[in-house]
């Protein structure tokens, strides 16, 4: 399960954009939000991105991503 606020808070930290996300998903900013509210979930390729996008260690990636 996706650590919502961890995630929001790396985005906060590097300043970057629901719209930054979105372009780097190739998606729309609703389909973002929905994610957030975890109505739908992150496909590996999109995890991949975003962890690329924050450049996330593997430790923090797991964190956010794959907290249980």
């Amino acid at each position: 399960m996706v650590n919502i606020e961890k995630l929001k808070t790396a985005l906060k930290d590097q300043s970057i954009s629901i719209d930054q996300v979105a372009d780097t998903l190739g998606c729309d900013r609703a389909t973002i939000y929905r994610r957030f509210q975890q109505s739908t979930k992150f496909t590996v390729d999109e995890v991949d991105r975003l962890s690329k996008l924050l450049n996330l260690s593997a430790e923090k990636m797991q964190q956010i991503f794959f907290d249980r």
